[in-house]
């Protein structure tokens, strides 16, 4: 793989670690109703935050740097998702869902980067 695939797919893989945090920052703070799911969604974050550390890791150990606009457009997609969801009545079920999507993205990402590298 090229090399400057290799860097912007790393770079995007980081920007989307950290609009999973902000996602679940903000669907936490909102939860005070759901224990158990706030712990969960808290257990989470925690291994979000270790994968992005990760990453920042592995791109500093290859010279890469990190992409400050990707990883702004990733906080205000949550910050946008966030906004949103606190305007639906059934906002716990429509967040699930929202965080099962980005889910399945994320794993989807990275079993492509995989395979290309």
């Amino acid at each position: 793989m090229e090399t400057k695939y290799l860097e912007n797919w790393l770079r995007d893989a980081h920007a989307m670690e950290k609009q999973a945090e902000e996602m679940l920052k903000s669907q936490a703070k909102r939860l005070e109703h759901y224990p158990a799911l706030r712990a969960r969604i808290d257990q989470h974050l925690e291994e979000t935050t270790h994968q992005s550390d990760k990453l920042e890791r592995l791109m500093t150990e290859l010279g890469i740097d990190t992409s400050a606009l990707k990883d702004m457009g990733g906080k205000l997609s949550a910050f946008g998702q966030a906004l949103g969801g606190m305007m639906a009545g059934d906002e716990v079920v429509k967040g699930g869902i929202a965080s099962y999507a980005f889910e399945c993205f994320e794993i989807a990402s990275y079993k492509a980067l995989i395979a290309a590298s």
